[in-house]
């Protein structure tokens, strides 16, 4: 192979370049043969999109019924920001991670360190460092971290002799709140649509996550770095990115009709974690705008607490657009909870054609023989 790499390339190949001199390319420093760390620091002040980095303080600490709060516990900064760049997308044993970016915020900077493996046999060094770094957060945050870094991360170290013990940190994985609220609304819900859509983010000419595999391999097959910079440069903008997701995210949970959002899903997603006043407040706010199985959710809130009248008016209001959920369910409120089998007919029989429809009338015209002309049973 390497006697036919001229008459393929059109000369010889470039020759390898030192590990010390790529670390001095990039801004690194080699900090073990094989291993080098880029600190990039950013002022908080600092505009990612539309929002500066600062705003993730704020974001973050206003979590109480936004949808965010099911897994961020700490303050953000005890927060470790996690995006990585590997081998493959398979995941298992076969798959390095060779850039493990960390970001924290300290005083009125966002940190931003990225460890760059150069060498295979230097892969339990970083593993040793990123592990420590891990351990020492009270968060994490990502961007689809829990699927696929973390335990990428986790079977990384057991190969190295460590017992990962990173499972045990609360976890925040950005990419579930996104997809609540937008997966019905976007193509995808990939970080790259998310700055595009939400963040106001246009990366340019910026290296395509799928290249940096054969970037790094271009690196330890012919010693050639020549891509090595534009993965650094993709992961630290994956970085800031996870930092203003935050409030952004906060914002589509005040404002959800400004920013397109699926408020069913959210609401939802609150009545999951025990928050049905947050839910009904949600749906209620943004009533004009709810589509009818979202009309549908706040009357069956309104049921569950006991506000029969408001849940009959958006029955009602359903029923008189020949919503057959809204029709089903005026039925079976005046023949259970009104007790007026006349109207509970009159329903019913606007029901579509069904086993079930055919049972509820045929059930409703006995008892109404039997209750006799006025159709009303006897409280």
């Amino acid at each position: 192979m390497r006697r036919l790499a001229p008459a393929r390339h059109g000369g010889r190949p470039a020759a390898p370049v030192a590990a010390e001199t790529v670390a001095d390319q990039l801004g690194a420093e080699l900090i073990r043969p094989g291993l080098a760390l880029l600190e990039r620091r950013h002022p908080l002040t600092w505009r990612h999109g539309r929002y500066p980095l600062g705003r993730c303080l704020e974001g973050a600490r206003a979590q109480p019924g936004t949808g965010l709060d099911d897994a961020l516990l700490a303050t953000p900064e005890a927060a470790v920001f996690l995006d990585t760049e590997t081998s493959g997308l398979a995941g298992g044993t076969g798959t390095w991670v060779f850039v493990a970016g960390l970001g924290r915020i300290e005083g009125r900077e966002l940190v931003l360190r990225q460890y760059l493996l150069l060498r295979l046999d230097a892969e339990a060094e970083m593993m040793e460092r990123v592990a420590a770094e891990l351990g020492a957060a009270e968060q994490l945050i990502s961007y689809n971290g829990k699927g696929f870094d973390l335990p990428l991360l986790e079977t990384r170290l057991c190969l190295n002799g460590r017992r990962p013990e990173l499972a045990t940190t609360p976890h925040l994985d950005l990419l579930h709140p996104v997809r609540r609220a937008f997966a019905s609304r976007w193509p995808d819900c990939r970080l790259a649509t998310c700055e595009r859509k939400l963040l106001g983010v246009e990366r340019g000419d910026d290296l395509p996550g799928a290249e940096a595999p054969a970037a790094w391999l271009e690196w330890l097959r012919g010693g050639q770095p020549g891509r090595l910079g534009a993965v650094l440069r993709h992961n630290r903008l994956d970085l800031l990115s996870l930092a203003v997701l935050i409030p952004a995210l906060a914002e589509v949970q005040r404002e959800p009709v400004r920013h397109g959002a699926d408020i069913r899903s959210l609401a939802r997603h609150l009545c999951r974690c025990n928050q049905t006043e947050a839910a009904e407040r949600l749906l209620e706010a943004h009533r004009r705008e709810l589509e009818p199985a979202a009309a549908l959710d706040l009357a069956q809130l309104k049921r569950r607490r006991g506000a029969w009248v408001e849940a009959l008016a958006i029955w009602e209001a359903l029923a008189a657009l020949g919503d057959p959920a809204a029709i089903l369910e005026l039925a079976k409120h005046h023949e259970h909870v009104g007790r007026d089998l006349a109207q509970a007919l009159a329903y019913a029989e606007r029901l579509p054609d069904g086993d079930a429809s055919a049972h509820r009338r045929a059930r409703l015209r006995r008892r109404l023989q039997r209750c006799g002309d006025t159709g009303a049973l006897n409280r």
